[in-house]
């Protein structure tokens, strides 16, 4: 039974404001993207790598990151779709297995550690997936959108944001994301399709250094975070 890392590196990149593809944006000395495939090259847990990518990026990051860095483990390189719900799924119906386990993550979080790897592995006998999430810490009103007015002001204690990675058993995420494509159902993250159907989701406490490089404030924390824990170009 295999352990399968699906990065997804597919989105546009239109808030970075850069004529470049962000997967590719430099920091300190090394593309993003490569920054990302690295933990999972270097995970002993993972065996193999599917990369979901943009078409025009396609060329690139084969010959400035992939074929540069040779990787052993990307065994599949996937052209994305429209949203990330759409590239996902074209990651995941080329595993030809149904019994293993997916980790899936976004390609724009350079700053993954090992551990937010292993444990969800460790914890995923228990629960059809796990995610890694952050307690809210500021405070949280509800919105009426029409008029831009406060509803009310939520209890934040019981609201975490969402990280990745997110680790599912292959067989329930691959059937849930064949039913929600079927169905039309969308989601903007992979766990809510176990939900839309009964799936039981765990949740274990990420980071806040767990940062998806959306802005080009982004670049500049990630720099300095990179620069904290010495990632070698």
């Amino acid at each position: 039974m295999k352990n399968f890392a699906l990065i997804a590196a597919a989105g546009s990149g239109e808030r970075l404001q850069s004529s470049h593809s962000k997967m590719l944006v430099q920091i300190s000395g090394k593309p993003l993207l490569s920054y990302t495939i690295d933990k999972f090259e270097e995970s002993e847990q993972i065996n193999e790598i599917i990369l979901v990518v943009r078409a025009q990026d396609l060329n690139k990051i084969e010959q400035e990151i992939i074929k540069k860095k040779n990787y052993q483990k990307i065994k599949n390189i996937v052209i994305g779709g429209l949203t990330r719900q759409e590239s996902v799924y074209n990651g995941l119906m080329v595993i030809k297995e149904n019994d293993g386990i997916v980790c899936i993550h976004d390609g724009a979080r350079p700053l993954i550690q090992k551990w937010m790897i292993e444990k969800p592995l460790g914890m995923i006998d228990n629960y059809d997936g796990v995610i890694l999430a952050m307690p809210a810490i500021e405070t949280i009103k509800k919105v009426y959108l029409p008029e831009m007015t406060v509803e009310e002001t939520v209890d934040r204690n019981k609201f975490w944001t969402i990280q990745t990675p997110q680790i599912f058993k292959l067989k329930k995420i691959k059937e849930y994301y064949q039913r929600a494509k079927k169905e039309k159902i969308e989601v903007t993250d992979d766990a809510a399709i176990l939900e839309q159907y009964g799936g039981k989701v765990g949740i274990l406490r990420g980071s806040e250094e767990n940062i998806k490089v959306t802005t080009g404030v982004d670049i500049l924390l990630a720099e300095v975070l990179i620069n904290r824990y010495h990632y070698k170009p």
